[in-house]
């Protein structure tokens, strides 16, 4: 159940998403309930378990 973000191609919102295995094709935009939207590339940051001096465990 990962969450995804997307922007509508019609009014250009941006919104986030939570969407479940087979309900991909339910999303719409909330601002105009347009169903032309497309993925956007997410940031993703991960923990390390490195104990290096200079690395605080992000990478």
């Amino acid at each position: 159940m990962p969450i995804f973000e997307y922007q509508c191609n019609k009014c250009k919102t941006d919104f986030t998403k939570l969407i479940f295995a087979g309900e991909e094709d339910k999303i719409k935009c909330p601002e105009c309930s347009s169903k032309d939207i497309k993925k956007k590339m997410s940031m993703c940051s991960s923990i390390s378990s490195c104990t290096s001096k200079t690395s605080k465990g992000f990478s």
